[in-house]
């Protein structure tokens, strides 16, 4: 099945922010959660993101 560049970006922030939680930095774990939050919204939002046809 193949991956969209959103879905990749995503599990790219949320492996980071696991790696930031598992060893011990809170904030810098919940600050990339936020902003990975943020700007798939933004994205979507904002039709920015137009998979190719």
């Amino acid at each position: 099945m193949p991956e969209t560049l959103l879905t990749r970006l995503l599990l790219a922030v949320g492996l980071l922010a696991g790696l930031m939680l598992g060893t011990g930095n809170v904030a810098a774990g919940i600050a990339l959660t936020v902003l990975a939050g943020t700007a798939t919204w933004l994205i979507r939002s904002q039709k920015l993101f137009r998979p190719h046809c």
